[in-house]
């Protein structure tokens, strides 16, 4: 998976679970995620980290 770049879509789809649901699991603000999301703002390095926290996902491989 090392080379594998996951969108915030996608790690939630493969949750089955919202971005809503995944951003208040992560602490982040879920219409920031949405906005993120949705290529309307950049992702903060610190939402990379509690993403990356709490998938095991490493950030490397999380994409806006």
């Amino acid at each position: 998976m090392d080379k594998i770049k996951l969108s915030i879509r996608a790690i939630a789809a493969n949750m089955k679970i919202s971005i809503e649901e995944l951003a208040k699991r992560c602490g982040i603000n879920p219409f920031h995620l949405k906005q993120v999301s949705a290529g309307n703002v950049k992702m903060l390095a610190e939402d990379v980290q509690k993403i990356s926290e709490y998938t095991g996902i490493p950030a490397d491989n999380i994409v806006a």
